[in-house]
C-alpha cells in the first residue's frame, strides 16, 4: 500500500520539532528520486507506535479526499546516520529501526496557520472534513499553538499525526464516551483545542458530503492499513489494530459522531 524508498542525502533538519524530523532525498526502487520529512522511530516518544499511527492517519486522510502529503516508508542503511551533520538526529536515526516513515515535502510558498487566520468559504468544507477526521481519531495535536497545517490563499495543508489514535485501546479497556455519544467530544469545546472550531461555528457545511466519505471506507480498504505497517514495526501492531478498529467503529456510527461534532460546533 506505501511504496518503499531508501535514504540517500541528507538536505536539512528542518527547526527543532519533537520528534526531529529530516529533509531528505530518497531514491525510488526505479532509480527515481523523491523529497521527503522523515521521522525515525528513535525521535517518537512511542517509537514505532508513532510511526504507525502516522501510516492509519494517513492512509485514512488519503482515503477520505483530505489534503495530507502522500506517506512513504524510507529504508535506512546502516551507514546513513554517519553523513547527518546535526549531532541530534544523527543518534536518534542510528539508534532507529531501519524502516522510518516519510511524507512528500510540502512546497510552494505555504505559511503556517496563526491565530487569525480566516475560513474563507471555499476552505469550509475542507476545514470541516478536517475538523471532523481529527474529532474521530483524537488528534490533539492541531491546537492553536501547534497547528501542525499550512496554508496557501484557499489551500490546506496538514500533517503530523503521530498522536492520534492515542484513545484507541482505552476505549476498549475503559469504555469512555466514543466519538459518536454524547458528550463524546467534549474535549473540542475547550478555545483553542482546534485551529479550526472558531471559525466552523455558524457555519454551513454540507455534511453529508463528509458523511459519505466515511461512509465509502470498505472493510478491505481499512483491512489495508493494518498491512501496510510493515514487518519491522510489529511492536505496533496491536495499537495499529485498536487504530484500525476505531475507524471501522466510527464508520458505522458516522450518524452519532456528526451529531456530536454539530453539537460542538454550536
Amino acid at each position: 500500500m506505501l511504496e518503499r524508498v531508501t535514504a540517500m542525502e541528507y538536505v536539512a533538519a528542518p527547526g527543532n520539532g519533537r520528534t526531529k524530523p529530516a529533509h531528505l532525498v530518497c531514491e525510488k526502487p526505479d532509480g527515481s528520486t523523491v523529497e521527503l520529512m522523515v521521522k525515525a522511530s528513535a525521535g517518537c516518544e512511542e517509537g514505532v507506535v508513532h510511526l504507525a499511527r502516522e501510516v492509519i492517519a494517513a492512509c485514512l486522510a488519503g482515503d477520505l479526499g483530505l489534503p495530507v502529503p502522500k506517506p512513504w516508508l524510507v529504508e535506512i542503511p546502516p551507514a546513513f546516520a554517519a553523513i547527518i551533520p546535526d549531532t541530534d538526529r544523527r543518534e536518534k536515526f542510528r539508534a532507529s529501526v531501519p524502516v522510518a516513515f516519510g511524507s512528500t515535502l510540502i512546497t510552494g510558498q505555504y505559511g503556517t496557520w496563526v491565530p487569525g487566520t480566516r475560513i474563507t468559504e471555499a476552505m469550509v468544507l475542507t476545514a470541516a472534513a478536517i475538523f471532523t477526521f481529527d474529532a474521530i481519531i483524537g488528534n490533539s495535536d492541531r491546537k492553536v499553538d501547534n497547528a501542525n497545517c499550512l496554508v496557501r490563499g484557499d489551500a490546506i495543508r496538514i500533517f503530523d499525526h503521530e498522536l492520534c489514535f492515542a484513545d484507541a485501546l482505552l476505549l476498549r479497556l475503559l469504555r469512555p464516551p466514543p466519538p459518536w455519544a454524547l458528550g463524546g467530544l467534549k474535549p473540542l469545546e475547550t478555545p483553542g483545542a482546534h485551529i479550526f472550531r472558531a471559525g466552523l461555528v455558524g457555519r454551513t457545511v454540507d455534511w453529508p458530503s463528509i458523511e459519505a466519505r466515511w461512509q465509502g471506507l470498505s472493510d478491505v480498504r481499512l483491512s489495508a492499513y493494518e498491512n501496510a505497517i510493515p514487518p519491522e514495526w510489529a511492536a505496533a501492531m496491536p495499537q495499529a489494530a485498536a487504530a484500525v478498529s476505531l475507524i471501522r467503529d466510527a464508520r458505522d456510527n458516522i450518524d452519532g459522531c456528526l451529531n456530536e461534532i454539530r453539537r460542538v460546533l454550536t
